[in-house]
């Protein structure tokens, strides 16, 4: 087998629709032999669909499930404009004698510009055909010894910074890079796409974008349609976008051209997505999510409203939805820096009887921004990865109101009104906290003594609702010192809680867990294990005798910490600060007097 040193996917990815695109015959791979005579069609600039020469070299095997590829060399007006095979030109449809041979799909980096691969038009055909219900993800497949595949990057555009670097290091898992768009949504008249036409698989759409460039290479009378030439995700049965695209320029490089393009209206939608070739259907739109990111400025007095729509698949929406929502923030702020934010998430979906809502309190003495977002990711992770339902998000808003001012409080003294309590007592507490730079405040807080509680010391903490909060990273964290300088660090996983009995409990669990802005009291309480069991057990039948050691267990105390089998005793009292800090003190549990 011939090696190659270096191998590249030119992406691009489009879909079509043309009344006269339907019966087409194909040329068989069997066929084809070496100097056979041919002509390819793409767009090099706008939506002029223009031809080039193709001669093909030969047929390049590989290993299932890529389809063996043929090997060709490009020549012609429009390949010495775009300065070879260019990105973007993934799915130019090949014809030999009027019969479609397969679409352009690879090319070599580094290498001649004018040679690349096709992929055979019958493995695309068999993509085409799968539009089916969903199937068994296949394994990612590996190119043959010295081949270096490079995917199609994902073209971003309207977001940027840090939170591009946050999608780039969240899609890498998926084999997707990333890059920076230099062109905004399109305002062009719609076209009929055909064979040749530039089309984008968009994977988020609105004021932010993210689409991956195509070429159509088939559209069927039914209005299915084929293109690329090879995978964008490689997820098998997919929901993606498929949308018009308007090259505004193919750029010639030295490594490899590429097209600029803007993503004009949505057409359709991709459903399958395979080593051989992206397929999908005009007029029929994937399930998607839309999204809402309203961002205030209470010292600016400035609102800003972002609107996406993101594509449903989880390892696609979560990174799409956090990187919306930060870049909605940064570009919302227009700083990073110190200040103090409330932020309401809300999720909306048919499975569950009413909307997820989640209110917070934040602050940062460094990056706001950053923090903000810590209960957007929990709640994403939940909904869309919990093991318990599937969850159809049909909409989350996502509101902060960020101010420079510090709306932090310590915890400075907590104090009982009793030394002493009883068993179903209510014990009131009075606390302590100091406003950043203002004077103390006082806050009453009353916990109940449950009913079978042993004498003895109790030691109750008073906290804020924020423990354990800023030790852990926010999800969009960039370290200040690179983590090769550090040693790299391994990531901890976000998981999803599966001790819950239901998708309700682990809703409301989400929805009422301890906030930022709140003052915690609790206790662990000895429990009473004879006064918590049943009372009138009893053994039938003949009694037997107890040992003396049995006698001398019995006249002991019996008692035993909360060992999570019972709820901790708890209070919570809502604030307007972010609350620091902790206090504990002592109280006397002493048996009731009859």
């Amino acid at each position: 087998m011939t090696k190659i040193s270096r191998f590249l996917i030119v992406g691009l990815c489009l879909l079509v629709f043309s009344a006269g695109c339907h019966a087409l015959e194909i040329f068989p791979l069997a066929h084809v032999v070496p100097g056979l005579v041919g002509v390819g069609k793409t767009v090099i600039q706008g939506r002029e669909i223009e031809e080039f020469s193709v001669e093909v070299l030969g047929i390049v095997p590989q290993s299932r499930p890529l389809p063996d590829l043929i090997m060709v060399r490009l020549s012609g007006p429009a390949i010495e404009k775009a300065g070879g095979l260019a990105s973007g030109m993934s799915g130019s449809p090949v014809y030999i004698d009027g019969a479609l041979l397969g679409a352009v799909s690879h090319g070599y980096s580094g290498a001649d510009k004018t040679i690349g691969l096709v992929t055979p038009a019958q493995a695309m055909f068999d993509v085409l055909n799968r539009i089916a219900p969903l199937e068994v993800e296949a394994a990612q497949p590996e190119p043959v010894e010295d081949m270096v595949a490079l995917a199609a990057p994902v073209v971003v555009t309207g977001i940027g910074g840090r939170a591009l670097d946050y999608l780039s290091r969240s899609l890498d898992p998926l084999r997707l890079s990333v890059m920076p768009g230099l062109a905004h949504q399109g305002e062009h008249e719609p076209v009929s796409l055909e064979p040749g036409s530039a089309f984008a698989v968009q994977l988020l759409k609105g004021d932010f974008q993210a689409a991956v460039m195509g070429t159509v290479t088939h559209v069927t009378e039914d209005g299915r349609f084929v293109g690329m030439g090879h995978s964008v995700t490689h997820r098998g049965s997919v929901g993606f976008f498929a949308a018009d695209a308007y090259v505004h320029y193919t750029m010639p490089s030295l490594d490899v051209p590429y097209k600029i393009f803007s993503v004009g209206e949505v057409v359709g939608g991709v459903f399958e997505d395979r080593a051989a070739g992206v397929a999908g259907t005009f007029g029929q739109l994937p399930d998607y999510l839309p999204v809402t990111i309203t961002v205030r400025d209470s010292d600016q007095g400035t609102k800003q409203e972002y609107k996406v729509d993101v594509v449903s698949i989880p390892s696609l929406m979560i990174p799409l939805v956090l990187a919306s929502a930060y870049q909605g923030v940064d570009a919302g702020l227009d700083r990073i820096g110190p200040g103090t934010s409330y932020v309401r998430l809300q999720f909306d979906s048919p499975q569950i009887p009413q909307p997820m809502i989640r209110e917070n309190l934040y602050y940062s003495d460094s990056d706001i921004a950053v923090w903000s977002l810590t209960d957007l990711m929990d709640g994403l992770e939940l909904l869309a990865n919990n093991s318990l339902q599937d969850v159809e998000l049909t909409h989350i808003s996502v509101e902060v109101e960020v101010g420079q001012a510090r709306r932090t409080a310590s915890i400075e003294q907590a104090v009982p009104r009793l030394s002493t309590v009883t068993p179903g007592d209510s014990l009131e507490i009075e606390v302590t906290i100091r406003p950043y730079r203002q004077e103390p405040e006082k806050r009453i807080l009353r916990i109940e003594i449950p009913e079978d509680t042993m004498p003895g010391l109790l030691t109750v903490t008073v906290r804020s609702g924020a423990a354990g909060y800023y030790v852990t990273k926010p999800p969009v964290h960039v370290p200040l010192t690179p983590a090769t300088e550090l040693g790299d660090e391994e990531e901890v996983p976000h998981t999803v809680a599966t001790g819950a009995e239901s998708l309700e409990k682990l809703i409301t669990d989400f929805m009422e867990r301890e906030k930022n802005n709140e003052i915690v009291a609790e206790f662990y309480p000895f429990i009473d294990s004879f006064a918590t069991s049943s009372k009138d057990e009893a053994v039938e039948g003949e009694a037997m005798e107890d040992s003396a050691g049995e006698i001398e267990d019995r006249a002991m105390p019996a008692f035993r910490w909360n060992d999570g089998s019972s709820d901790v005793q708890k209070v919570r009292l809502t604030t307007q600060y972010v609350i620091e800090g902790l206090a504990t003190f002592d109280v006397e549990v002493v048996a009731p007097e009859y």
